[in-house]
């Protein structure tokens, strides 16, 4: 009698660890798709698919030396004139190593932005990303690019 009901504990307590991790791993992928997103909305310059991937409110983006206040900022004060630079664009996010405990992710990546056609020279810096777990959804709520 005891058996079966030891039997059911060991398997139940194995089980949870695996789906914990296969928890974690979903989680890790959705957190690399949002960045990968995020790229693939700069290289094909729809911009508006970006808007949902940043937290609504209290997001910052550190680029360089200057500090904005929110994606809307970022995007108009200096992604959208970067952009503009490079005909034929081409941007890409490779590198991408997410980290995560709880409802938080911190993302480390590189970048590069160039042109298919004659332009400026590529430029290539390294990314990283705070992102919070929102409603089941996992949105940036900091961004830091640097040359």
């Amino acid at each position: 009698m005891r058996r079966p009901v030891l039997t059911s504990a060991l398997a139940l307590a194995l089980l949870v660890p695996v789906t914990a991790s296969a928890q974690e791993d979903a989680d890790r992928a959705a957190v690399r798709e949002v960045i990968t997103s995020f790229a693939d909305g700069i290289h094909t310059n729809q911009l508006g698919n970006i808007d949902g991937l940043f937290a609504p409110r209290g997001v910052h983006v550190v680029v360089d030396n200057a500090a904005l206040h929110g994606w809307g900022e970022y995007r108009d004060d200096y992604l959208m004139p970067e952009m503009a630079r490079y005909p034929e664009l081409r941007y890409a996010h490779t590198g991408i190593e997410a980290s995560m405990r709880g409802n938080i992710a911190w993302v480390a990546f590189r970048w590069q932005m160039s042109s298919a056609g004659d332009g400026p020279a590529p430029v290539l810096g390294r990314g990283s990303a705070v992102l919070e777990k929102i409603n089941n959804r996992w949105l940036i709520a900091h961004l830091h690019v640097s040359r």
